[in-house]
């Protein structure tokens, strides 16, 4: 009898390690459909050359990245330069992209795995559309949650689903998507190193103006006027800061200048002059919750060349920044001052 009991715990110990290892490979299914271990685009990864558009529609949101030249453009912003290295990541992503393990077939069930219908304000998903110069589709899929390192061994893995398919996927792989659509950007703008400013003034909507200069480069920056009587820069070095606020200058946001009204009012300014005569001057006006800002530079002698560059890339353009360094921007003499105790 005991060995009876002891031959019957044997025989579940060993179906539940069987159930436990099909479980883990997604059950019989998994292991019987022949999309598993296929790539979800067999024949995309020798046409990344031929592709000429990809449609991204994430909720209501909707970026179009169109190929120019030998680089790629971001179609919504006025055909803004794209990030190279976002955009290969999407292309190689999407042609490595392999199926791993079926889901659920119920689309009720699809928002847990964010591959419901995309195109819809609640919708989590994104709607990939790849097509080539004559508008012929190449590719789409329906990108959902993805689940880093889900599969071990480094390898991240993406719910997706074919649209007008009921079967979702978890498949082997990586679009880089991040809920961000500025990653579509190149954020690079210009750099004008700290240490090579010689004065940088700051002029409010109200007039009100406070310059910051020095007179060597390795000069500290002070106020180039006195501080008002009884008052004092705040602790630290805190003119250092918008002084080089031009240096390593990535954007937030772009836009066509001809897509806003310039105002003739309530407008501020910022203008940064080097040592070896380079002037940047910035326009900064609000508009809603966002500060667009518009750019010109100037120079003579050996700052005539570093003007016309950054010249060529801003010119006709609007730009936003992070709201730390729209602050900077926008730096005024209250500010920089320490604000009075409270007596």
């Amino acid at each position: 009898m005991r060995q009876r009991h002891l031959l019957i715990l044997l025989a579940v110990t060993v179906l539940a390690v069987v159930l436990a290892v099909v479980s883990s490979v997604g059950g019989p299914s998994a292991q019987s459909d022949p999309l598993v271990g296929t790539l979800v685009f067999p024949q995309l990864g020798h046409q990344l050359g031929s592709i000429d558009r990809v449609t991204m529609v994430h909720g209501t949101e909707k970026v179009t990245l169109k190929r120019a030249g030998d680089g790629w453009q971001v179609e919504d912003k006025g055909g803004w330069p794209a990030d190279a290295t976002h955009v290969r990541h999407l292309l190689l992503g999407l042609a490595e992209l392999r199926y791993v393990e079926p889901k659920t077939r119920e689309p009720a069930l699809y928002p847990r795995l964010g591959v419901e219908d995309a195109g819809k304000a609640a919708s989590k998903s994104t709607l990939v559309t790849v097509a080539d110069a004559k508008g012929k589709l190449m590719a789409d899929v329906v990108a959902g949650n993805s689940k880093y390192d889900e599969l071990g061994g480094g390898d991240d893995g993406l719910y997706v689903r074919k649209p007008g398919d009921i079967q979702s996927w978890l498949a082997r792989g990586s679009l880089g998507f991040t809920g961000d659509n500025s990653i579509w950007l190149d954020k690079t703008l210009f750099d004008v190193p700290a240490a090579s400013i010689k004065e940088a003034v700051f002029i409010a909507a109200d007039a009100r103006a406070v310059a910051i200069v020095r007179t060597a480069a390795g000069d500290k920056f002070r106020l180039a006027s006195p501080i008002p009587k009884g008052k004092k820069l705040k602790d630290g070095d805190p003119l250092a800061e918008p002084a080089g606020a031009l240096a390593s200058l990535e954007l937030a946001d772009v836009r066509p200048a001809t897509a806003f009204t310039w105002p003739t009012s309530g407008v501020a300014h910022a203008r940064f002059t080097t040592f070896d005569g380079l002037t940047v001057t910035l326009d900064i006006a609000d508009q809603g919750k966002t500060s667009w800002v518009r750019i010109v530079a100037a120079g003579s002698g050996a700052a005539a060349a570093k003007a016309q560059a950054i010249n060529a890339k801003v010119h006709g353009w609007l730009f936003a920044f992070p709201d730390y360094k729209t602050g900077l921007f926008k730096t005024t003499l209250a500010g920089l001052i320490e604000p009075a105790k409270p007596s």
